[in-house]
């Protein structure tokens, strides 16, 4: 069994390193490998952000899975990602672990928005996005408009029957301890196509949003044991 990690994407992925990188730990101090990658235009990998598409997050995806049984672990919008992969035939994935997954693709893209917005009167660039070749800038990211519009139009709950994975693990980071509504649903909707799907809350800062310096050793140690 391989074990891989599909990172957020814009500045959430700058902001989870941290977290990623205590994951990673985790999996070696228990002898296991988790393979951390980068998609095309994004951290190491060739490339430019301004050609990323859905189409080519998946491709990525597929090529580091290739033909092998895998457990694939995704934050946000990675999350999202290993989803749509799972959702074709090319793929054995044995269990998936989303991590505050993007479910309504439209709801995150006017939270990226409505960030660069903030960041633009900060910097008193006003409230305007510039572009350039058909292209905006969101949160330093030269985001081609194709990209935005396929990512406004992703709901993962109208994919659900088109998913092929034998179970899901849903982690759910909240101060309130409560399980949204959202991510209730998502999960009884598993659970209606006969996948077993699991969704527990941990009380952690949004380690997305901002970096943090937080210990997620309990909540690293409950990815491990879904994993195996």
């Amino acid at each position: 069994m391989r074990y891989i990690y599909c990172h957020p994407l814009f500045d959430e992925r700058k902001c989870a390193h941290r977290f990623s990188y205590q994951l990673t730990k985790t999996f070696e101090e228990n002898n296991l490998q988790l393979e951390r990658f980068d998609y095309q235009g994004t951290g190491e990998a060739q490339g430019k952000f301004c050609d990323v598409t859905m189409e080519s997050l998946r491709d990525n995806l597929q090529e580091i899975v290739g033909q092998d049984k895998v457990c694939i672990i995704g934050t946000r919008f990675g999350a999202t990602v290993a989803f749509d992969l799972c959702c074709r035939d090319t793929v054995d994935v044995d269990k998936l672990v989303m991590i505050e997954p993007v479910i309504n693709g439209r709801s995150y893209a006017e939270y990226l928005f409505r960030k660069q917005h903030l960041k633009d009167m900060m910097t008193g660039n006003g409230s305007n996005f510039s572009q350039e070749d058909g292209c905006i800038n969101l949160e330093g990211f030269k985001t081609n408009a194709v990209f935005i519009e396929q990512i406004r139009r992703i709901n993962l709950f109208e994919m659900q029957s088109q998913i092929r994975v034998k179970s899901v693990f849903i982690m759910q980071i909240s101060a309130s301890g409560k399980v949204c509504s959202e991510y209730g649903l998502f999960a009884g909707d598993f659970r209606k196509n006969s996948i077993p799907a699991c969704i527990e809350v941990f009380n952690l800062p949004a380690f997305w949003e901002r970096i943090p310096d937080g210990d997620y050793t309990a909540a690293n140690e409950r990815i491990l044991e879904w994993c195996r």
